[in-house]
């Protein structure tokens, strides 16, 4: 016999979400919210769930959904054989399979064989369905779901097992077990029970008590009573058929009532059978042919023949005891005309080509495994084969790739010390020239300031001899404001060599401070009333750790720049500083509303002698501010050319540790 799960019970306000949304959504979608309504009700009110089952299969016919289609068919087929209406539920059965092989839903496939086969099962048309189960595997295995292949497997074991081949059953009911166990499934212990049941028909009733003895300790954590009452039954056909009478009847007890209480008639049968057993053991023959009409009844209406084949031959033996020949007769021709019914010669025929070809189909399926060992074996020795013939021509270019790299490793060598003589030579020849630079523009700015300092200083004599004619005075200040600006030149270009050879400070650097002092610097200058200064701090989040004077003369520079090209047709004119930080940077923007640099100007401004406006000035402030700037491992950009003019300075917030990792040095343009 088939075991089969629990019912389980659905909440009512499931169904009556489902039955909202069927007035929610298109009719298009209503057949599988009708499915759903049927599910809810398929193992409580089955007169409901056969209405909801035909509605889901009406509406997936006009909206031509084959899958729903297929589904519905199943569904009613259920409720049809749960009305005790074989006949049609055969007939839906059939339409479900029909629909799911010509849209190829095989996984609906594999489920409605297993069930036609169950239903023809059940009505002792083992052939018919042995040929349904073995449909069901076969789909099954195609797919690969284990988990159907199991039930399959399951079932075609329980066939064999009602045609008492035992061993076939066992096979097939251990392979399913087998599976079950492999993927943890809870099922497991109905397979379990199934090889208990045959161990019993084997005699081996210890094995069959052990594997029962596993699924009742399992049980502990929660069984429903239709799983109790068979594992109960089989555990007290084990111990009676042990002669463990005692221990036998408690457990048919057991079961007999856990049958009751879920409705369990075929279990019920069972059990009465069994207790007329007991009561023929005592000579109570009333009281067994009492129990016996009880147990008769039941698998009349349930259609169990083998139990009825059993009555029947119990009660012979009870009327043979108690010498009422006419009721032996009786009994006797029942008995067998349901054993012919059972086992026929066409039953034997049809199991016999059943089995051949189940036979054929797995002698089909061996030859096919090695003929495609045969074809990896081939295909591995030619694999060898080549992978050898690479080896041997890998090994020959590597040898030859050898032999070049050695030869042209000693050719390299020899290019790499020529090159690093030539490198040590040049470099060398580089501070040669560097120092004689740096000689030469100090020594000529001392050399020319000398002359230029005395022009500049006889030019003032000349101006203050108030006899001099006007025009000669004008010659003598344009003589003056010239070597001036000569000399603010030359005082720059001697900022160049202190910029390039001035060692490195690192010290926390006090920004607002040192904004200051830079900015006092200016006050000398005419106009410096005229420009305001606005300061405004960002983000600080960590101390800035540079060089002082390096930062100092970068913002005098960009400051420089601001006051020299400032707009004198502007009412408000101001100059902002402003810092900020981000993780490992720090930036300081110099702004200002002044005359601004024109953009075919933008690439050009920090080269040297590079002049971007008309007013006059060296080409040498921003030169300087970016060549100090590069010493800070940062650069000075033009972030805005107007409106206002920004200059930024970026640098490393920690210059001490820019220089361990061996920063980067950027490069100024001549």
């Amino acid at each position: 016999m088939l075991i089969v799960g629990g019912i389980p019970t659905h909440a009512q306000d499931q169904a009556l979400i489902i039955k909202k949304e069927l007035n929610a959504t298109s009719v298009v979608d209503h057949d599988s919210l009708y499915y759903e309504l049927f599910k809810l009700n398929m193992f409580g009110d089955v007169y409901s769930a056969k209405k909801y089952a035909l509605l889901s299969y009406s509406s997936a016919k006009v909206h031509g959904h084959p899958e729903r289609l297929a589904k519905a068919c199943r569904a009613i087929a259920f409720t049809l054989d749960k009305t005790k209406q074989p006949d049609s539920a055969k007939y839906y059965y059939r339409e479900g399979i029909e629909v799911s092989k010509r849209f190829k839903l095989d996984k609906t496939l594999t489920l409605i064989y297993n069930d036609y086969g169950r239903i023809l099962e059940s009505h002792d048309v083992y052939d018919s369905a042995l040929i349904y189960y073995n449909h069901s595997l076969e789909v099954a295995s195609n797919i690969g779901s284990e988990k159907d292949e199991a039930i399959a497997l399951n079932n075609i074991g329980l066939v064999f097992y009602y045609l008492l081949n035992y061993q076939e059953a066992l096979e097939n009911l251990q392979a399913s077990a087998a599976i079950k166990r492999k993927n943890n499934d809870k099922t497991l212990r109905i397979s379990l029970m199934n090889i208990a049941l045959i161990y019993n028909e084997q005699g081996k009733y210890d094995e069959s008590i052990s594997i029962l003895k596993e699924v009742e300790n399992e049980c502990k954590s929660g069984c429903d009573d239709l799983v109790m009452s068979d594992l109960n039954f089989y555990l007290g056909y084990a111990y009676f058929e042990k002669n463990e009478k005692n221990r036998a009847y408690d457990y048919f007890v057991k079961s007999f009532e856990q049958a009751k209480r879920v409705s369990n008639n075929k279990k019920i049968a069972f059990t009465m059978y069994h207790f007329a057993l007991f009561k023929l053991d005592k000579e109570d023959y009333k009281g067994a042919i009492e129990d016996l009409k009880e147990a008769e009844q039941l698998a009349l209406s349930i259609n169990l023949k083998r139990l009825q084949k059993d009555i029947y031959q119990k009660y012979t033996e009870v009327y043979e005891e108690l010498n009422d020949l006419p009721k032996v007769i009786e009994y006797q021709n029942k008995y067998i005309s349901i054993k012919d019914d059972i086992f026929n010669e066409q039953l034997a025929s049809n199991l016999k080509d059943i089995q051949l070809d189940a036979q054929r189909k797995q002698s089909d399926v061996i030859i096919q495994q090695k003929d495609t060992e045969i074809e990896k074996v081939r295909l591995i020795t030619t694999l060898v084969g080549v992978i050898s013939i690479l080896l041997v021509i890998v090994s020959i270019l590597i040898y030859r790739n050898y032999r070049v790299s050695h030869r042209m490793k000693g050719i390299l060598e020899k290019e790499i010390e020529k090159r690093t003589s030539e490198l040590v030579k040049s470099n060398a020849d580089l501070t040669q020239m560097t120092q004689e630079y740096d000689q030469l523009v100090y020594r000529a700015s001392h050399d020319i300031r000398g002359p230029l300092a005395t022009l500049m200083g006889l030019t003032n004599i000349a101006k203050q001899d108030t006899e001099e004619p006007l025009r000669v005075r004008d010659y003598l200040a344009k003589i003056e404001s010239t070597a001036h600006g000569l000399n603010q030149t030359l005082s720059q270009l001697m900022e160049t060599n202190r910029i390039r050879n001035l060692p490195i400070c690192i010290e926390e650097v006090d920004l607002g401070k040192l904004v200051d002092e830079v900015y006092s610097s200016f006050r000398n200058l005419n106009h410096f009333p005229l420009i305001s200064l606005r300061i405004e701090k960002g983000d600080w989040k960590k101390p800035l750790q540079s060089d002082k004077n390096l930062i100092g003369f970068v913002l005098s520079k960009l400051l420089d720049n601001a006051f020299h090209y400032f707009a004198t047709h502007k009412q408000e004119k101001y100059i902002k500083v402003s810092w900020s930080q981000t993780e490992n940077t720090t930036t300081i923007a110099v702004e200002d509303n002044g005359l601004g640099i024109n953009d075919q100007a933008r690439e050009k401004i920090f080269q040297l002698f590079y002049v971007a406006s008309d007013v006059h000035g060296s080409g040498l402030g921003l030169f300087l501010a970016q060549m100090a700037a590069n010493r800070l491992g940062g650069r000075v950009i033009l972030a805005r050319s107007s409106g206002p003019t920004i200059f930024k300075l970026i640098i490393s917030t920690n210059l001490a540790k820019l220089e361990q990792e061996d920063r980067p040095r950027m490069t100024v343009t001549g």
